[in-house]
C-alpha cells in the first residue's frame, strides 16, 4: 500500500522545479537533448506537468480516502524524480562539454 505523500505543496514544488529545469535547458545543447526535442518530449512533459497543477489540491485531499488517488500520487512523484535526473543528467553534460576544450582549443605548448 502506498504512503500518504507530504502533502501537495511539495509535490507542486517539485512540479515547478521541474518546469524551470525544462525552461532553462539549451535543447542543441547535447546530442540526446535535441533528440528529445526533436521527438517533441520536452513539450508533451512542460504540457503534461501544466495540466497536473489544478488538480493537485483536490488529488492531495482525496488521497486518504481514494486508493487510485493515492496511487495517482506516488506514480507522479517517481515520473518527476526521473524527469529531474534525467534534466540534470542532460545539464551535467552540456556543462561537461561547454569546459571541456577541444583539441583546438588546447594550449600547444603543453602536451
Amino acid at each position: 500500500m502506498a504512503a500518504k505523500l507530504g502533502g501537495r505543496a511539495y509535490l507542486s514544488s517539485f512540479v515547478d522545479a521541474v518546469l524551470n529545469k525544462l525552461s532553462s535547458l539549451d535543447v542543441n545543447s547535447t546530442p540526446e537533448a535535441k533528440k528529445l526535442a526533436d521527438q517533441k518530449l520536452f513539450r508533451r512533459l512542460k504540457a503534461s506537468l501544466r495540466a497536473t497543477r489544478p488538480v493537485l489540491d483536490d488529488a492531495e485531499q482525496k488521497q486518504i480516502r481514494d486508493q487510485e488517488v493515492n496511487k495517482w500520487l506516488v506514480d507522479l512523484q517517481d515520473a518527476l524524480y526521473m524527469a529531474d535526473d534525467l534534466l540534470d543528467e542532460l545539464s551535467t553534460k552540456a556543462a561537461t562539454a561547454t569546459a571541456t576544450p577541444t583539441p583546438t582549443q588546447r594550449d600547444p605548448g603543453f602536451s
